[in-house]
């Protein structure tokens, strides 16, 4: 067996320094990608505070909306049902007059 040439150490020293300096890209470019994702993250949060904060917003106006309604609808009822009694009134008395 012969003897490795020198340049072959050079080489494995060259390749070894070219991959940690893949390797250190790889990682700068995953920091930063973390760095993207929090941020984003952040701003999702906030989003979805605001949103939540609407959406009670819009469930306490329905809620107060239909209590509204409700009481309209009895008030409707109650108003027919006293229509109803002066048109009994009435046509009882010109049954009367008759």
């Amino acid at each position: 067996m012969g003897t490795m040439p020198a340049n072959n150490g050079e080489h494995i020293v060259q390749n070894s320094n070219l991959n940690l300096t893949l390797l250190e890209e790889k990682v700068i470019r995953l920091v930063e990608m973390i760095k993207d994702l929090k941020t984003a993250n952040q701003a999702l949060q906030e989003e979805n505070q605001m949103l939540k904060h609407q959406l009670m917003k819009t469930e306490s106006s329905l809620v107060e909306e239909t209590k509204d309604l409700e009481e309209l609808s009895q008030e409707k009822m109650m108003t027919k049902m006293l229509v109803d009694d002066l048109i009994k009134s009435i046509d009882s008395l010109v049954d009367q007059k008759e």
